[in-house]
């Protein structure tokens, strides 16, 4: 029989171990109660990343009811026999960092009155979109397709498929070869080393709980340490932004990035803008054939939607971010030229975004991503829903 001392000992070492081990018990199922309770009351989906499989035509694709997705992949709740409207694009589209009521495809079915299936997902571009048209949406047998286009990377996009990818290597020029001998910007941005990386990035894959207090509390920190790099860097790289009337409505710009995906004195871009045509001309034909009505969706950078105000309320004006402002301006004019000789219907979003600036509205997250927040997805909604109301007046 082990005994006690005065000094304590064995018993004594495990009296004091109990109620620890208790705490440490109860935290945890208290945790796990917790991870459950927030997966019923939330789509899982809009917190955790999904699982990513290959593809040959479009690259890649979600796996097929993969976390808070459909049996096709798509972020949806399942998949319709039919549908009268379907929106294909990427993760401007996708709804990338907003719940998927919140991306514009739903706001846009509330408005509507009527359901919109969402095609998109992250990295595509119009190659992509006009292999979804051929294939996967005319099984749904919609009445009008909506493709949404982001200049701030969908050129590039298209050009990397066509060039990266043996199942586009036709639209390739003649003569040309892949991708990896033409000009590239590279933008390099520092990052900050994170503390408990591995474990972070487990519960970020797994944890619906931590994902959403990641999204509203944690960010906060991201944040204030992304502004603090942005202020130290050169801001042709990374600009920080406020509203100079509502302060507390702020940014980080990224110009020379963006201007590396769009600017047509790089090949790749250029090559990237005769794709795009070539392809919406496919498209509409497809579309045509099957009787469904197209409408381009025309996204800006959110650099583009702040143009005016950057260059008029900032002490400088950085010369890549004015370059960026007049590149992506030609490319929307040359584009929407090409869709109108096309007779292809479109809609323009960002003149609508950039007259929503002088309200004050935090249209796009505190930091370098230029996905919309709720907000921003809203005014797209709103702008497309117009658009409809008078170009497809039987949809309504």
């Amino acid at each position: 029989m082990v005994k006690m001392s005065r000094f304590g000992g064995p018993m004594s070492f495990a009296r004091k171990l109990i109620p620890a081990a208790l705490v440490l018990v109860s935290t945890l199922v208290a945790v796990l109660l917790g991870e459950l309770i927030v997966r019923i009351i939330v789509n899982p989906g809009d917190f955790l990343p999904a699982t990513i499989i290959s593809d040959p035509a479009l690259g890649h694709r979600i796996k097929a009811h993969a976390t808070g997705h459909d049996a096709l992949g798509f972020r949806n709740a399942l998949v319709p026999d039919q549908v009268d409207v379907i929106a294909i694009g990427d993760s401007m589209t996708y709804g990338f960092g907003v719940t998927r009521e919140d991306s514009w495809p739903s706001q846009l079915a509330t408005l509507l009155g009527k359901p919109v299936y969402n095609m998109a997902l992250g990295g595509y571009g119009p190659l992509q979109y006009l292999h979804l048209a051929e294939h996967e949406a005319k099984k749904l047998r919609p009445k009008l397709l909506l493709v949404g286009f982001f200049f701030g990377n969908d050129l590039i996009e298209a050009y990397r498929l066509a060039y990266d990818n043996s199942h586009w290597h036709s639209w390739r020029q003649t003569g040309a070869t892949d991708a990896g001998n033409l000009e590239y910007l590279v933008v390099e941005q520092s990052q900050p080393k994170k503390r408990f990386g591995a474990l972070r990035d487990w519960l970020y894959q797994n944890s619906v709980l931590y994902s959403m207090v990641r999204a509203n509390v944690l960010v906060r920190f991201a944040y204030w340490e992304q502004e603090r790099i942005a202020k130290q860097a050169d801001q042709n790289n990374q600009m920080a932004w406020s509203d100079p009337d509502v302060p507390v409505v702020k940014t980080i710009f990224g110009p020379r990035l963006r201007l590396s995906t769009m600017d047509q004195q790089l090949r790749s871009a250029k090559e990237g803008l005769r794709i795009t045509k070539k392809a919406f001309s496919q498209i509409m034909m497809q579309t045509g054939f099957q009787g469904i009505q197209m409408m381009v969706v025309l996204i800006p950078t959110k650099e583009r939607v702040y143009c005016d105000i950057v260059a008029r309320t900032s002490t400088t004006f950085p010369e890549s971010f004015a370059r960026l402002c007049d590149v992506e301006k030609q490319i929307k004019e040359d584009l929407i030229q090409f869709l109108v000789a096309e007779k292809i219907p479109h809609v323009d979003v960002g003149e609508a975004m950039e007259a929503t600036v002088p309200k004050h509205i935090q249209m796009f997250p505190e930091e370098t991503d230029g996905h919309p927040q709720a907000a921003g997805q809203n005014v797209i909604a709103r702008t497309i829903f117009d658009a409809i109301r008078r170009q497809f007046p039987e949809l309504r």
